[in-house]
């Protein structure tokens, strides 16, 4: 990679910049956006991670907690869980619109998306199963798992799929973990873990699933987060915690898992190499989901804020180089869910003034911000991906796209 100080580039940008006209037209850009879920609002917060800002909230169920995003469609997946929802809202991130509501089982809590799109995995609480949505055909059916199923996640390669059960009906103060194997669509395995297990997080490898146990019967003692080797699905490692974690996300190269400790009002973090806490962040009251964007830069955490409170919940992010929070956005009421979609957004990197075209001066402007003469607040939009920073690789794509002509989304 060249270089932001090389003279191979800075000759490359001079060429591209002499080749061109005044302005380019702008086309649409790939940005990651947050889905949070308001559980006492009924709608979802929508998020842009480049600017940090609420663009839309879009209405649906009742009680909306867990929210998945296909990795493959242009589609998210939000739960509704009170009795007279009992659904799935599809939301299609072209049109920020609910485009469909599928029926599943009793009190859905916890959404799951498969790799590939292809189905969509829904833990509903009351009934002790899992619904299986077939993406393509919007048709139902279901698995029975164990007691009271929360949180849910798939293997890298969606061979399998692991149910984190907050309670064993033969040892109630315990849970465990169902294992479903997706191309035979049944359990294979029931794994133990500790009190009340809530949310399940897969390394990137496919080794290990990270299970927090919430120990919820015991708000002044800690909880823990059970290491579950997915080779012969058993416990290798048990991490202690803050009081009562619930959410858990993993990054994306392997190396750190980020868990909100609901009565701490703080996340602690693992070290995967290790299983060992490195640290905490001090975030808001009573933090509970947790996603991390796909660049790996930032967490964004959900603040539900106490329930006795008439105050709105917000989002902590935590820049994951320093693990310090970098801002807090606001969202409704009692945000429960979060999942992060990559959205075509209008626009060309480098468009600082969004007025549609990028000129010349912008595009010098991202050329100072790269090289640490400018802010990136003098011009966020060259920011591609939202990882706080314009690289070479955002300067050129930017210069190339606008030479190449843009089109809308």
């Amino acid at each position: 990679m060249l270089s932001l100080h090389s003279p191979a580039l800075r000759i490359r940008l001079a060429l591209l910049l002499g080749c061109t006209g005044a302005a380019f037209p702008a086309r649409a850009v790939t940005v990651p956006f947050a889905y949070v879920s308001n559980k006492h609002s009924n709608n979802v917060s929508v998020i842009n991670t480049a600017t940090k800002q609420v663009t839309t909230s879009i209405n649906v169920g009742e009680s909306p907690s867990g929210v998945a995003a296909s990795p493959a469609s242009h589609f998210v997946y939000v739960v509704n869980g009170s009795d007279q929802s009992n659904s799935v809202s599809v939301i299609d991130t072209r049109t920020e619109t609910v485009v469909q509501t599928i029926g599943v089982g009793l009190n859905p809590l916890g959404v799951a998306s498969a790799p590939d799109g292809s189905f969509v995995y829904v833990t509903n609480t009351s009934a002790n199963t899992v619904s299986i949505i077939d993406t393509e055909t919007n048709a139902v059916h279901t698995l029975g798992v164990g007691s009271s199923p929360a949180g849910i996640a798939l293997t890298p390669d969606g061979g399998l799929v692991y149910v984190a059960n907050t309670q064993n009906l033969e040892s109630p103060a315990h849970g465990n973990v169902s294992v479903i194997d997706t191309s035979a669509d049944k359990v294979v395995a029931t794994v133990g873990a500790g009190n009340n297990p809530f949310a399940v997080a897969v390394t990137p490898d496919g080794r290990f699933a990270y299970v927090t146990n919430s120990n919820s019967e015991d708000t002044a003692g800690p909880g823990t987060v059970s290491v579950i080797a997915i080779d012969t699905n058993t416990v290798v490692a048990t991490v202690p915690v803050g009081r009562n974690p619930l959410g858990i996300a993993i990054t994306p190269d392997g190396s750190s898992a980020y868990v909100t400790d609901f009565y701490d009002n703080q996340v602690s973090v693992i070290d995967i190499g290790t299983n060992q806490v490195t640290g905490s962040v001090d975030v808001g009251n009573n933090p509970l989901g947790v996603a991390i964007t796909p660049h790996g830069r930032f967490v964004y955490v959900l603040n539900r804020q106490p329930l006795s409170t008439a105050a709105l919940g917000n989002v902590s992010v935590i820049d994951t180089r320093t693990n310090q929070v970098v801002a807090t956005v606001p969202a409704g009421d009692n945000p429960t869910g979060i999942g992060i979609a990559l959205v075509d957004v209008p626009g060309c990197a480098g468009d600082c003034n969004d007025d549609g075209v990028v000129t010349i001066n912008e595009l010098l402007t991202g050329i100072n911000i790269a090289l640490g003469n400018e802010p990136l607040t003098d011009c966020p939009g060259f920011d591609i991906d939202g990882d706080g920073e314009v690289t070479v690789d955002d300067l050129l794509a930017a210069v190339e796209a606008a030479l190449n002509g843009c089109s809308a989304p």
